[in-house]
């Protein structure tokens, strides 16, 4: 039995790292998703900004079936952050993804007091740079991108300061990825926003 957890403990350490790695070509994060897995990265990385700045990669990897119907619609997570210094289920922006409907779908993700609200982005092409942004505005979220329908979202007013932290790339919803998943990133925190 102990040598099955220590087996177990070093497959989970060597399928989800702390580091990013850096395709040395475009200089884009490289986040992998393994077969069976939901978490691209086990990383705490702090985020002190008021928004952030993104560019990202589908490839194919991005189409996937799931065995049950029902989750298909299910949304992952591309990338974003806490916020109001509280865990990301209670305050958090995000980036979600999923494929449905025959086609990439990106959303605006939201956790606010706990409760989880999105809407909609639009659609996005395979092995295209997507230009993506999130912006905290007062008591707003403001969610934008090349070619996609901006969308503001309610943010908790007089949130708390204090440390936040990056929320990175992950698969769920329910059921894990069926097939290895990679996303390729690049990442500007906003300091200030007028």
């Amino acid at each position: 039995m102990k040598r099955l957890f220590l087996l177990l403990t070093a497959l989970l350490a060597v399928s989800c790292s702390q580091t990013i790695d850096i395709d040395p070509d475009t200089g884009f994060e490289v986040f992998t998703i393994p077969a069976g897995g939901h978490s691209s990265i086990f990383r705490n990385e702090p985020f002190t900004g008021t928004g952030i700045k993104v560019t990202v990669i589908f490839d194919e990897s991005a189409m996937y079936t799931l065995d049950v119907t029902g989750d298909q619609a299910d949304i992952n997570k591309l990338v974003g952050f806490s916020d109001c210094h509280q865990d990301h289920q209670s305050e958090s922006a995000r980036i979600g993804w999923r494929w449905y409907e025959d086609e990439l779908q990106l959303l605006a993700y939201t956790y606010r007091e706990g409760q989880l609200s999105y809407e909609m982005m639009g659609a996005v092409p395979f092995d295209q740079e997507i230009n993506l942004q999130i912006l905290i505005d007062g008591d707003s979220y403001k969610y934008s991108g090349t070619g996609l329908t901006s969308i503001t979202m309610p943010r908790t007013p007089n949130c708390e300061t204090g440390e936040n932290y990056w929320l990175w790339p992950y698969f769920g919803g329910d059921q894990p990825a069926p097939h290895e998943v990679t996303i390729k990133l690049k990442r500007e925190v906003i300091e200030w926003y007028l």
